[in-house]
């Protein structure tokens, strides 16, 4: 991305490369640093140069480590990823020898953020960047001694790369103008009994016309058809009934713009 680049689809910000070129010098898992860790670190086209990395959504600034250069940010609000997940993102950059970002400070997307450098444990000049899904901001050990947000994706999973120089073969990267508009309903493989409803019914235990299994599947996914019942339900085509409803509110259910199994 570049400086002041916004980008939504629905109404939902997608969530965005942060620098303007992409050159992974350390992939996720790889070397001491990185085991069991999402991470990549990043550099631009000239190596030892301090690029500058912009805000990929609307965030807010929730923890910093000075002394490596590092913050943790968590978006606003809920974010498209580029895997289709709507959730809210939360990310950590590092080793910024001029930190920009303070706790509780604000940045919309495109905001400057900060600077590549190689403060901390650091060899050379880069951006180490990692993402999680979901509001948990805390630090966990891992096995390997390495602290890692919880629920970590893949950065070509979890960023798209609008207005962003490839200048790395990993990665099977994605674009905005690909996003799938078609809405998918994803029902979790912890439940076994996943109640269903012809379109003409109260969705209540004694009107259920059958019975899904999530678990037997390793999870469920449907494309949505429509909402009803003040959007409580949705409505999906099943390969046993047919087209029913399915009611969701309050529940485990997922929706994103992709399948999820």
């Amino acid at each position: 991305m570049k400086k002041n680049d916004k980008s939504k689809s629905e109404g939902i910000e997608n969530f965005l490369c942060p620098t303007t070129d992409l050159y992974i010098t350390q992939g996720a898992g790889e070397k001491f640093s990185h085991k069991g860790v999402m991470a990549c670190d990043i550099r631009g086209k000239e190596k030892g140069v301090r690029y500058p990395y912009f805000a990929p959504c609307s965030c807010k600034c929730i923890k910093t480590y000075e002394s490596f250069g590092e913050a943790i940010f968590k978006s606003i609000d809920k974010v498209r990823f580029a895997n289709g997940i709507v959730d809210y993102a939360v990310f950590i950059t590092a080793h910024d020898n001029n930190m920009i970002a303070k706790e509780n400070m604000i940045f919309m997307q495109g905001d400057l953020l900060g600077h590549m450098g190689d403060k901390g444990k650091a060899t050379g000049v880069h951006l180490h960047f990692e993402v999680g899904t979901g509001p948990d901001t805390k630090l966990y050990k891992n096995k390997y001694g390495n602290y890692a947000l919880k629920n970590e994706i893949d950065l070509d999973d979890a960023m798209f790369i609008d207005n962003t120089n490839i200048l790395t073969k990993r990665g099977s990267w994605k674009y905005t103008n690909k996003i799938n508009n078609k809405k998918y309903l994803n029902l979790p493989k912890t439940f076994t009994k996943w109640r269903v409803y012809k379109e003409n019914v109260i969705p209540i235990k004694k009107n259920a016309c059958g019975y899904l299994n999530p678990k037997k599947f390793g999870g469920l996914s449907y494309e949505i058809l429509g909402f009803t019942d003040n959007n409580s339900c949705v409505v999906i085509k099943t390969r046993d009934y047919g087209i029913v409803k399915i009611y969701i509110k309050k529940t485990k259910a997922s929706i994103t713009f992709s399948p999820l199994y």
